[in-house]
């Protein structure tokens, strides 16, 4: 079961947050796609998945997303891994 939530900074844009309830995963949903998932274990290591940049509004949608829940990591280093699978950060 997932928790939807608005980005704080970026309240009235068509994305939301997916979340569980004790946030080992966390979603950027742009519209209906996927764009990324954060996957953390119990030690605190962060899996980032990136599905694409897809467009300059998904691009500052993600800027936006990881300023809010992940402020060590930028656009560049999601850019860099968009199909490369789960990288950690």
């Amino acid at each position: 079961m997932y928790i939807k939530k608005k980005l704080s900074a970026h309240p009235y844009c068509k994305c939301y947050v997916e979340l569980t309830p004790d946030r080992k995963i966390i979603r950027l949903i742009s519209y209906t796609t996927l764009v990324i998932q954060v996957e953390i274990d119990e030690n605190g290591l962060r899996e980032f998945e990136c599905m694409g940049t897809f467009s300059q509004t998904t691009r500052k949608q993600i800027i936006y997303f990881l300023r809010e829940y992940f402020p060590d990591v930028n656009y560049y280093n999601m850019k860099n891994i968009v199909g490369c699978g789960k990288v950690c950060f």
